[in-house]
């Protein structure tokens, strides 16, 4: 499932560049072909809630990923401090697969993300380079 999924991913984003590229028809229709040919193996399967969950983490994670991660922390919550596991081990892994495709890895703070000049003052010093830089002459003895 996992691999599969990392493929439906990609023929997905493949399928929006070849439409914004203005590929050929056949291109596009083969493209889309090997995607549902993906999604409905998975859907018609025995493992179609699992797969369902996996798609809707994903497109959290994308969309929405606030909520993803609010949803993530109440879920880390309840197994670690309460010691309620609300997720499958099968569940778990999906999110985390999804947060990876979806480029959500890591979050960031908004001070680390801010621009430099809310953080630059005027008493700020700033780094010389190079020929800007104070030289102390080098003593050399005879």
């Amino acid at each position: 499932m996992r691999s599969d999924f990392a493929e439906h991913v990609r023929l997905t984003d493949e399928l929006a560049h070849a439409m914004n590229q203005r590929a050929t028809q056949p291109e596009i229709d083969d493209i889309s072909r090997r995607r549902t040919q993906i999604d409905t193996g998975w859907y018609t399967g025995p493992h179609a809630t699992d797969w369902r969950h996996l798609n809707l983490a994903f497109e959290t994670w994308q969309f929405a990923p606030e909520q993803a991660r609010r949803h993530l922390s109440w879920a880390q919550y309840y197994r670690d401090e309460v010691g309620q596991d609300q997720l499958t081990p099968v569940q778990w892994r999906n999110i985390e697969q999804a947060q990876e495709l979806s480029s959500n890895t890591f979050e960031v703070d908004y001070e680390r993300n801010a621009p430099d000049a809310y953080r630059w003052s005027p008493d700020t010093p700033t780094p010389t380079f190079g020929t800007d830089r104070p030289h102390r002459s080098i003593q050399r003895e005879r």
